[in-house]
């Protein structure tokens, strides 16, 4: 993977397997085509000079194509669930400077003061949205990941493009992934997991596949969503393995 940025190696995805399932959800999948347009058209909606922004969605293939829009555009993502508390939220896009943020209208209201770029589930692709290619540099900051903190406020992590690449590499060294797997995205967006859900699926060229959240509340449906989408990889914490294997 000799690649310079998150998103030169997502393209080169890209161009190798266009038409082939990239992520999906419990309602929606999307090639690696429908994916990158979906993201360029995400990336239309945000202002020029943008260096860092927010996203606070429910897990779902639009949330992974607001990721890359926020790449496309040169700029790093701070990821929150919109199940943190509010003042919480609020503190990290604040603490973290960001232009907008990428959100649903149900969770508009977290966003405060800080302009809400709105996409719902079933974003439809702009096929007049232009082409964004930021390849950028390997020091380049991809996102910044916040921590619960050993004083209780949430600290900062920022963490490069380069970074990334180089976990990917050592997760594809020791797990082979390729494009004949598909990658189960099972944890919260505040963990280092959902990096390598992500990205170790997407640019090793495996299928991401994302349960609802009624699936992941309940062991058996999300065994069946498992199975229906032949995950063949499930990154996870010692609790899920426990329940999956009982």
């Amino acid at each position: 993977m000799e690649t310079q940025s998150i998103l030169d190696a997502f393209q080169k995805k890209v161009q190798e397997n266009p038409s082939a399932t990239a992520v999906l959800d419990g309602k929606k999948r999307l090639t690696w085509t429908e994916l990158s347009r979906l993201a360029d058209t995400i990336a239309a909606k945000l202002q020029e000079g943008c260096r860092r922004v927010g996203i606070i969605m429910d897990h779902s293939v639009e949330m992974i194509a607001a990721i890359l829009a926020v790449l496309k555009r040169g700029a790093a993502y701070v990821p929150s669930e919109p199940s943190f508390p509010r003042e919480r939220i609020r503190f990290m896009m604040r603490d973290a400077g960001v232009d907008a943020v990428i959100t649903q209208e149900k969770y508009s209201g977290l966003t405060c003061e800080i302009l809400a770029i709105l996409v719902e589930k079933g974003h439809s692709i702009d096929e007049n949205a232009p082409l964004f290619a930021e390849i950028g540099k390997a020091d380049d900051l991809a996102y910044i990941l916040y921590t619960s903190g050993t004083t209780g406020k949430p600290k900062g992590v920022a963490v490069t493009n380069g970074n990334v690449l180089h976990y990917v590499r050592a997760f594809q060294k020791e797990f082979h992934t390729d494009r004949q797997d598909t990658m189960l995205q099972y944890s919260v967006c505040s963990f280092d997991i959902f990096v390598e859900e992500v990205f170790g699926a997407l640019l090793s060229g495996a299928v991401l596949a994302i349960p609802s959240k009624e699936d992941k509340a309940d062991t058996k449906s999300l065994m069946n969503f498992v199975a229906r989408n032949q995950v063949t990889i499930i990154s996870g914490f010692p609790y899920l393995l426990q329940e999956l294997n009982e």
